[in-house]
């Protein structure tokens, strides 16, 4: 670092993170220690490559030297300059009048390499305005004219899978791309920006304070949809054709509280393949706060002809828990409570508790049901997608989480200074989807079977399915509630 400051690769302060290249393998060595008795210790770096790629990189060898002896030996190690560009940072020594190489003692441009952060704001490669643009305007807008057939009102009339729009978008920028545009190729990556407002409707909704799943969820999987974009998947395809998650698993590290600031998450393309008319993509993805991992797992999206979805069959071989005649017979029915610490106004997604066995039997250690009518006036529907609406698949996970949460406080209670944290911190989930909830659909039913009790931690672990209309289209696996003590 000290190195890449005197060739002048500096920035405003806050407006770089120091980060790895991606992609370069480096390999480390220890054949010796420092001790107290160590009298000198060399580092030696050797500079093997040095460029633009637009962002400023290094590539290096490193030599620690204890008292004469090479004890410690790195090769390849690289950084790079995420957030600033060669154009940048030779602008910012033009504005200054001074030669690149040689800055002037008085020359006022900081940087702080320690304190850089992931999380802080960076440029924008692709803008809010734009991003919008391909959630609910014109294509073209977004990306480019190879677009223009899907901007509204051009002679075609085809229409392009989208992102969510308000108030169920969350990006805000894009602000790096490993990638070509218009070619699908795996290994490709972007990273994305989202600055979390403390007052969002979502976190009042909640009623916890923290950030609900279905929003965590949301902010991790939509910049899958935007690279799939850039690369240019619809136009891979005579025929119009809808973008749907079809499943992924996942392990939520730490809660997301409303100070959180901006995240900072990162995708990247594994595999791709095509097939009678449909595209499967799978991908990779990291939500972040600074350095911290807040959030990861990996998801697969399909690109489908309307004619695809229309057939939809659902979860064939699912195997729903049927309880005994008895115990259904004496399950509880009530509406599903609307008080506090069950989340409220736009995350209020069902209506009652159609059967509710707080012992489930040999089978289980409890089974709940639930339903909410289909209304085509809901505010999801304005949102997801636009031109082809349809329930984000995060919401039907959203509402199973409440089933747990609703369980959790029949078992536990609700203390004061509890809250319950859905899905638990450390523990990994999955879902898996085959089949939509559009406007025209009648009922939604949710089941939850629990399979594991922790009474010392407060843990409970179900699996369940989302039914439409009778076609199972939904399975959730090993999703959790944790109660825990209040932030």
């Amino acid at each position: 670092r000290v190195f890449l400051l005197r060739q002048g690769w500096i920035a405003e302060q806050g407006q770089v993170a120091l980060e790895p290249v991606p992609g370069v393998a480096s390999q480390l060595k220890c054949r010796g220690q420092v001790l107290d008795t160590t009298r000198v210790v060399t580092y030696e770096v050797s500079i093997k490559e040095l460029g633009y790629g637009p962002e400023p990189y290094v590539i290096a060898d490193a030599l620690m030297v204890a008292d004469g002896k090479p004890i410690v030996e790195i090769t390849n190690m690289s950084l790079r300059y995420v957030g600033v560009t060669r154009a940048q940072i030779e602008a910012l020594w033009d504005a200054a009048s001074s030669s690149l190489r040689t800055p002037p003692p008085e020359a006022k441009a900081h940087f702080s390499a320690v304190d850089a952060q992931v999380s802080a704001k960076k440029p924008a490669l692709y803008t809010y305005e734009q991003v919008l643009a391909y959630a609910t305007g014109n294509p073209s807008e977004a990306f480019g004219a190879p677009y223009r057939i899907f901007d509204e009102g051009n002679a075609g009339g085809r229409v392009i899978a989208r992102l969510p729009g308000p108030p169920f978008q969350f990006i805000d920028r894009i602000t790096a791309i490993d990638c070509e545009p218009w070619k699908i190729v795996a290994d490709g990556g972007v990273e994305a920006q989202y600055d979390v407002p403390p007052d969002a409707w979502y976190f009042a909704d909640n009623r916890q304070g923290d950030m609900p799943f279905a929003v965590l969820l949301e902010i991790a999987l939509q910049p899958c949809g935007w690279l799939a974009a850039y690369m240019g998947s619809a136009l891979t395809s005579d025929i119009d054709v809808s973008f749907r998650n079809l499943g992924g698993s996942a392990t939520q590290l730490a809660p997301v509280w409303p100070d959180v600031g901006t995240l900072t998450i990162r995708v990247k393309l594994t595999k791709a393949s095509s097939s009678a008319g449909m595209i499967i993509q799978f991908f990779d993805y990291a939500v972040l706060a600074g350095a911290t991992t807040l959030y990861k797992g990996d998801t697969y999206f399909g690109f489908f002809p309307k004619s695809a979805l229309e057939k939809q069959e659902g979860l064939k071989d699912a195997k729903r828990h049927q309880p005994a005649v008895s115990a259904l017979a004496e399950a509880r029915r009530l509406p599903f409570p609307a008080d506090a610490p069950l989340p409220g106004g736009r995350l209020r997604l069902l209506d009652a508790i159609a059967a509710w066995i707080p012992d489930g039997g040999p089978a289980s250690l409890g089974f709940i049901r639930a339903t909410r009518r289909v209304m085509a006036d809901e505010w999801f529907f304005k949102a997801h997608f636009y031109q082809d609406p349809v329930v984000p698949g995060s919401l039907g996970l959203e509402s199973f989480l409440q089933l747990l949460k609703f369980m959790a406080m029949e078992r536990w209670g609700t203390a004061a200074r509890a809250r319950f944290e859905a899905v638990a911190c450390g523990q990994p989930h999955a879902w898996t989807y085959r089949g939509q909830v559009i406007p025209a659909d009648h009922e939604v039913t949710v089941e939850a079977v629990v399979t594991m009790i922790d009474e010392t931690q407060r843990l409970m672990r179900a699996d369940g399915f989302l039914i439409v209309d009778g076609r199972v289209i939904y399975a959730m696996n090993d999703f959790t509630v944790q109660q825990v003590l209040a932030h």
